[in-house]
This record gives structure tokens, C-alpha cells and sequence, in this order.
């Protein structure tokens, strides 16, 4: 079921006025992101009065799974904002209440928050959320030449053709390592990779489907590490300087970052400092029901790509 397009210009309109999106987030985006999701469509709590919406707090679905095979169905948490004029009314906690309501009216486990560091602690403190490891952010070199790559945008065109289709045929592999690690389909990889306003790049070389972008920082290029992405018959993992060594080549960039954990990439850079991010990250979890203990989870994977960070 769709969301209704007046309340999704409702929505745009607070996420705009608290975040100065640039260039403005429109309805049609929370609609690809809200409703479009092959996996389910996101429960959104939200607080309105007089026709004009107040909080709005959206958990867009995806599942995690561990090598035992257990699953969980968390919302990611996203899109956390309270209109400036009604902060300290409560709103802020309604908000997040709604969303619990509807999020296990859906069959969530629980959320999966990606907070900005000053949000982050408020959610502990206040909600009783649980504060997952962060996560680190590296400046990869790009290391020995790329080899045979075949890279491609990742445009409507693509992601609708038989190209897409061969690039993803088989699916991926889940990490075997222990902890819990995002399911990715090739269904699921199309729908994130239309993104709208997105500028996104597919690397598939030996095994692995790389997805990137790339930014400014500082006024300097990079090129960004989205996801690492393993197909049937990868049979170890990949030295990170060769994943940065594609994207670099590709992008142009004399800098390749990389946020997150991926065990299919041996990581080796240099570690950057979270409080010296634009706007460093930190991870919350909430659950919905007693049979899943946020104690027990914890993250083997976890990227870019697998929110909504570009």
C-alpha cells in the first residue's frame, strides 16, 4: 500500500525545514524509499496536529542474518525529525513511540538505528536504546593495478536491462563470519541502486560486484566504497587495496574511503579520526519483543549502501 501523496509532502516539508536537505528532498524520493522496498514497505511514525506533521520517523525494512541461519527483520531507522517549533512538547518521544507501534504492527524484531553522534546518546539515555560498537571510517591506498573490471552506471537504463540481470545472476553470498550481516538480492540491489538523484557506479571483477560513488570532502574528490558485494565462487577475501585501486582508477580520485566492516575486504588504511567527520555516525539498537535480545546481536557487515547515507 502506498503512502498518501499529501502526507508524503507533509514529510518532505519537515525533513526539509529540520535538515536543509540541498538540493530539497522531495515526495517523490520518500516515495521510492517508503513504499518502493522489495522487502516490505517502511513503517513510519509520525506525529501530526492541525494538518501539519510535527515528528516523523521512518524504519525501512531489510533482513539479517547470522551463519546459524537465525533471521532478524529490523527498520532501519531513518529520517528521525521533530518540527523546531515543537521540541520539548514531547513530541520527539511520540514520534519514536508511533514508530515502535507500527513498526511491530509490521512484524519488525526491532530498529536499527544510524544516528548522528549528538542524537545517538539522547536515544540511550532517554529510550534505553543499546549503543552498538561504532563502526570505522578508513583511508584506503589504492594498491596494485585492478585487474579486469568491468564498470558500468548504475542508470535506469541498467538496472532494467539483461546487463543488470547478468551482473547479479545467482544472487550473493551471506558472510560466514560470526554475527549478523544484511541480505542482499539482486531485487533488493536494483531498488537501492535507483536511489532518485543518485549517482552510483558497479565494479564486477573476480567474484565481487563493487558499488561506488564520489564526493568532496575538504574541497578534495574521493571516491566512496559503498558496498562490497560477493558472488558465487569467491573463494577468500579481497585485499581492500585492490577494491580501492578500481575505484580510484574509475573515479579519478587520489583518495578512496571506506565506512564500515565487510568481511569479504581485508581492510588496511589509515583510520580516521569519527570526531574529524562532517557528521560522524554511531549505531542503535531497539527491540520490539522479548524474543530478541539486542545483547546478542552484533554486526558482521555493514556499509554505506545499507542505508541512506548516499
Amino acid at each position: 500500500m502506498s503512502t498518501d501523496r499529501d502526507e508524503l509532502e507533509r514529510t518532505a516539508r519537515l525533513l526539509n525545514d529540520v535538515f536543509h536537505h540541498d538540493p530539497p528532498i522531495t515526495a517523490d524520493a520518500l516515495h521510492w524509499y517508503y513504499d518502493e522496498n522489495p522487502v516490505a514497505a517502511a513503517a513510519v511514525g509520525r506525529v501530526e496536529e492541525g494538518g501539519r506533521r510535527l515528528g516523523n520517523y521512518a524504519l525501512v525494512p531489510n533482513d539479517y542474518v547470522e551463519p546459524g541461519g537465525t533471521r532478524r527483520r529490523l527498520g532501519v531507522g531513518v529520517d528521525l525529525g521533530v518540527d523546531p517549533d515543537a521540541r520539548g512538547s514531547g513530541a520527539f518521544r511520540r514520534t519514536v513511540e508511533d514508530a515502535y507501534q507500527r513498526g511491530t504492527a509490521a512484524g519488525f524484531d526491532g530498529i536499527l538505528g544510524v544516528a548522528n553522534a549528538n542524537s545517538a546518546p539522547r536515544m540511550v539515555a532517554t529510550l534505553g536504546w543499546r549503543a552498538l560498537d561504532p563502526l570505522p571510517v578508513t583511508l584506503l591506498a589504492p594498491v596494485g593495478r585492478p585487474g579486469r573490471v568491468e564498470s558500468v552506471a548504475a542508470t535506469p537504463e541498467l538496472l532494467a536491462s539483461p546487463a543488470f540481470d547478468r551482473l547479479t545472476e545467482g544472487g550473493f553470498v551471506a558472510p560466514d563470519h560470526a554475527g549478523y550481516a544484511p541480505v542482499w538480492s539482486p531485487d533488493y540491489l536494483r531498488w537501492r541502486l535507483a536511489k532518485p538523484g543518485s549517482a552510483y557506479v558497479l565494479h564486477h571483477t573476480d567474484g565481487l560486484l563493487v558499488v561506488s560513488t564520489r564526493t568532496h570532502m575538504s574541497g578534495l574528490p574521493f571516491g566512496v566504497v559503498l558496498k562490497v558485494l560477493a558472488r558465487p565462487g569467491l573463494a577468500a577475501p579481497v585485499p581492500s587495496g585492490r577494491v580501492a585501486a578500481i575505484v580510484a582508477r574509475h573515479h579519478r580520485t587520489p583518495f578512496v574511503v571506506h565506512w564500515g566492516r565487510n568481511p569479504w575486504m581485508r581492510v588496511r588504511g589509515v583510520r580516521l579520526p569519527q570526531a574529524r567527520m562532517p557528521s560522524p555516525l554511531a549505531l542503535v539498537l531497539h527491540s520490539f519483543h522479548d524474543g530478541f535480545v539486542p545483547a546478542s546481536f552484533e554486526l558482521s557487515a555493514m556499509e554505506f549502501l545499507d542505508f541512506d547515507a548516499y
